[in-house]
């Protein structure tokens, strides 16, 4: 799937997390393992021109700071536009997961 907007973006990332949930549950496979190897591979992350498209229309502030956070020097354009990319959908699916735990665990309460 194309990510070309922020909804398109927080619903892959809503996807990819439960994937990574039942994973977890089933194969007892870390789920931030999963989400990375996901978005590590994700064909908005991995072409360029996809990926300039999710690091254009997409919240990119978090991911910004990760990758100052980090040091990261880019290579090309190319190189930071894939790295970009990846670090915006892996922060929206680490957000996803933390919304779907919490809101598991207050049905749970209820």
């Amino acid at each position: 799937m194309t990510i070309s907007n922020q909804y398109q973006l927080e619903q892959e990332a809503k996807s990819i997390a439960k994937m990574a949930m039942i994973e977890e549950r089933e194969s007892h496979t870390d789920t931030a393992d999963f989400m990375h190897q996901m978005c590590d591979g994700h064909e908005s992350v991995i072409y360029t021109y996809k990926a300039g498209l999710l690091c254009l229309e997409c919240d990119r502030d978090n991911a910004e700071f990760h990758l100052e956070e980090i040091g990261y020097q880019a290579a090309s354009y190319a190189d930071y536009v894939t790295r970009l990319a990846y670090a915006i959908l892996f922060d929206a699916c680490m957000t996803a997961l933390y919304e779907l735990t919490h809101s598991c665990r207050r049905r749970r309460r209820n």
